[in-house]
């Protein structure tokens, strides 16, 4: 027997919550109406909001303004620069003095021949060189360092510092060969035997962030008259030598020489700059002469595609531009069963310009203060727009318009498919944000072309706009942020 009594309940059930629902909505306007739905699809989805909730949860941390990586990331690599069969590179006596040395290639090498020519001629063993002080400071790409030549006796640690992170040390020189390429046979007074690999090391920072690169704990080792043999190594020096006092130069050799790299793809455009580095200065140390001839350590800088670049210290003062950000996710209330928080979803930039002062004593940096402090011009910059609608997002007391600027209205932009989280789709200047207000809103153009505003919610409110730092990424459409993004009663 058919049952004709349960639809006959369901459609009573229905006629009566609608019957409800519009005598709960009666007299409120189509905007109220819009978002009391929206509230009560939230609840449903995401639970109840406690009182006290708010909804920025951006950390507040500033980043160096050129957009780039916002922390610091190092990876040593395995290996170095491979100049293939090296069987045929010999270290023979310049002149009768064994600390007078140079490298003969007679037969080449099979791999980075180019690399390595280029760097004899340009640094030549014992001839003074004089040149720019390599000072670094990171671009908004990663970049590689590739120690690939030593020119000298003494063993040393060669390390790298980025930012206020602990030194790696991207090799150790336990050899003390004159001259010498990765594969080439260590001696074996030190090092007992074993084949020469100067590792490289790949680096990503934020953009301005200190490198230093600087050979440590080094010690000279003194050859017995009229043997082979070789005396224990010495106590080191007091200091180190590299970019933090003036012991590393810029080193120009052949143009277009680039560095052959086994396993890395580098870009059309990729940089490379070249440093030398001097171990020991004049009469340093234990009576030693350094010759200046900047060959003991030789690096390849690689920019994939920017290389580090300097940083101008004038009087001892720099400026540093730091940004603030903020992303804001939006929903336009096109549909009220819909939490992608893409509808609009816009990074803004509070700028400030940082004066620092710094200290030196004997070349190197002893201390970095910030003496003034100026805040600039914030930025817009619109991510993603999955809304079907035409809106006026207003920025402090600055407006912006879809239809206004180049955009269809009906166009779902960077929310469907493949996304691209880097894509700027419209930038701009704003005045009058205020990081900690977030006086952000937007009006939109709804049904029948009824407008409504929608702004930052209050505490307790149920969100149509979100704050959050832009590392976050925003949803496809249609899929509804997880609920681990908001921190309500039932969690």
């Amino acid at each position: 027997m058919k049952n004709y009594l349960f639809p006959l309940a369901l459609a009573l059930g229905f006629t009566m919550m609608f019957t409800a629902c519009s005598n709960d909505m009666e007299g409120l306007s189509y905007e109220e109406v819009q978002k009391k739905n929206f509230a009560t699809n939230f609840v449903a989805k995401y639970g109840e909001i406690a009182p006290n909730q708010t909804w920025d949860f951006t950390t507040g941390d500033r980043q160096l303004s050129t957009r780039g990586f916002t922390t610091i990331n190092t990876v040593l690599l395995e290996n170095g620069i491979d100049f293939g069969d090296v069987s045929q590179i010999k270290t023979t006596l310049k002149n009768a003095s064994w600390l007078h040395r140079e490298i003969q290639i007679p037969g080449g090498v099979t791999k980075n021949g180019a690399l390595l020519d280029a760097m004899v001629k340009a640094l030549p063993e014992g001839k003074a060189k004089t040149g720019q002080p390599a000072v670094l400071v990171a671009p908004s790409n990663g970049f590689y360092i590739f120690p690939f030549f030593s020119g000298g006796c003494l063993t040393y640690d060669l390390k790298v510092k980025v930012g206020d992170q602990d030194p790696i040390t991207v090799f150790t020189k336990d050899w003390i060969n004159f001259q010498t390429v990765n594969g080439m046979e260590k001696d074996n007074v030190y090092a007992q035997g074993g084949t020469i690999n100067m590792r490289g090391i790949y680096i990503e920072a934020p953009v301005g962030t200190r490198v230093e690169i600087y050979i440590d704990n080094i010690a000279c080792h003194t050859q017995a008259a009229g043997t082979n043999a070789y005396n224990k190594a010495l106590p080191a020096p007091a200091d180190v030598a590299g970019t933090t006092n003036g012991r590393a130069i810029y080193v120009d050799v052949d143009e277009g020489v680039m560095p052959e790299l086994d396993g890395i793809e580098l870009k059309e455009n990729a940089v490379v700059k070249y440093i030398g580095i001097e171990d020991i200065a004049n009469g340093k140390p234990l009576g030693f002469s350094g010759d200046n001839d900047f060959n003991d350590v030789v690096l390849a800088v690689v920019g994939n595609p920017d290389v580090p670049q300097e940083k101008i210290i004038t009087e001892n003062e720099y400026e540093v531009k730091t940004a603030r950000p903020k992303r804001y996710m939006i929903e336009d209330l096109g549909a009220t069963d819909d939490f992608d928080f893409n509808d609009v979803v816009v990074d803004v930039e509070e700028y400030t310009i940082e004066r620092h002062k710094v200290t030196r004593e004997n070349g190197v940096i002893k201390s970095d203060v910030i003496i003034s402090t100026e805040k600039g011009t914030s930025k817009a910059l619109i991510r993603a727009m999955g809304g079907t609608i035409d809106f006026e997002l207003t920025i402090g007391d600055t407006k912006w318009v879809k239809s206004e600027n180049g955009f269809n209205v009906k166009t779902m932009y960077n929310t469907q498919g493949k996304i691209d989280y880097d894509k700027v789709l419209a930038e701009f200047d704003v005045e009058g944000w205020e990081y900690d207000l977030n006086n952000v809103s937007i009006a939109v153009n709804g049904k029948d072309g009824q407008l409504f505003t929608i702004k930052f919610p209050k505490a307790g409110e149920a969100p149509m706009i979100i704050a959050v730092d832009p590392s976050q990424k925003w949803m496809g459409e249609r899929i509804s942020v997880p609920k681990t993004w908001f921190y309500t009663v039932d969690e």
